[in-house]
């Protein structure tokens, strides 16, 4: 097994969950008992790896700030920098703890790599760090506004598959898109305000919503027009 460099990661939420026993403000290594800073990947004396703090959230994990606006290519690159550092094939000969602690790291990364890549995803996530979350069970985001719009794209939906026309359903589908290219420049602006937190959450929710709704419409459509092609 390769030893694994005394990665740290970006400091957590505030009272954030520590990665062992306490110590003031650093935590004791599971292995070789030594003092290591809290956000340490592994520990500086034994470089065992440690476990994933309960106070780390998908952005910290990767080292990014906690903000809606990111760089694709600089995601991209944390993500294959940590991957490479804590792959379970690293720890294959490692002692049985320190290989589950790798895989918890794998899927932690996995899960954060892919909740940040997508903006509705990136976007509901930060909700739910700020105590809405829209993904609960049953939750809805009352939105009158959109209701006839979403009759009207059924509507045009229902009368192409009943035409069986190809081109027209093609063409739905790509203006579903375009709305949601619009969405995500809309919930940008409101994450770009320093409250979004507190004056825009639910405006923010019944975005993703819409989002959702507009994904669903340009997967029925390209379903149903390749079947016509």
């Amino acid at each position: 097994m390769v030893p694994v460099p005394a990665v740290r990661a970006a400091p957590g939420p505030p009272g954030g969950g520590a990665r062992g026993a306490t110590l003031g403000d650093g935590v004791t290594c599971w292995s070789c008992k030594a003092d290591a800073p809290e956000g340490t990947v592994s520990c500086p004396s034994c470089r065992k790896l440690q476990p994933v703090g309960r106070g780390e959230d998908y952005f910290s994990l990767l080292g990014l700030p906690r903000e809606f606006t990111l760089e694709p290519a600089e995601l991209e690159r944390r993500f294959r920098e940590r991957s490479r550092l804590l792959h379970p094939d690293r720890f294959a000969r490692a002692e049985p703890r320190e290989r589950r602690l790798s895989l918890d790291h794998a899927t932690r990364l996995n899960d954060a790599y892919r909740y940040l890549r997508d903006w509705r995803l990136r976007a509901a996530y930060l909700l739910k760090l700020a105590g809405t979350d829209v993904f609960v069970e049953g939750r809805t985001f009352a939105d009158p506004d959109f209701l006839e719009e979403q009759l009207e794209w059924r509507e045009g939906l229902a009368l192409a598959q009943a035409d069986g026309d190809a081109e027209r359903l093609r063409r739905i589908a790509a203006d579903a898109r375009e709305r949601l290219l619009k969405l995500e420049a809309e919930v940008a602006r409101r994450f770009a305000d320093e409250r979004w937190y507190s004056d825009f959450p639910v405006d923010i929710a019944r975005r993703l919503s819409r989002a959702r709704y507009y994904d669903n419409i340009v997967a029925d459509a390209e379903r149903a027009s390749a079947a016509y092609a």
